[in-house]
């Protein structure tokens, strides 16, 4: 099994769950539909921090996923929907 890893923070905080709203309405839900994904999630923390687990059932399978050619658009459909609220911090 692959964890992937992902921290961000959302500015202003009372933001956080227009993102996560948003995380679950259009990452999680194409993340679904991908073969080997088994879960996700979400961790909340003061200061508008916001960390992420997926698990996949392998490497490859996480690799498959982020070299989707939806994988642009869900992202820029994201990024679009929820603003310039947010960083991404660390991902692995």
């Amino acid at each position: 099994m692959k964890v992937e890893r992902l921290s961000f923070v959302v500015f202003p905080e009372e933001k956080v769950e227009d993102f996560l709203k948003a995380d679950d309405e259009i990452w999680t839900k194409w993340l679904q539909q991908r073969p080997g994904f088994i879960s996700k999630r979400c961790i909340r923390y003061p200061g508008g921090r916001v960390e992420m687990m997926i698990h996949w059932r392998s490497k490859l399978d996480q690799a498959h996923a982020a070299s989707h050619p939806e994988h642009m658009i869900i992202d820029a459909t994201f990024r679009n929907t929820v603003g310039p609220i947010f960083s991404l911090l660390y991902s692995d």
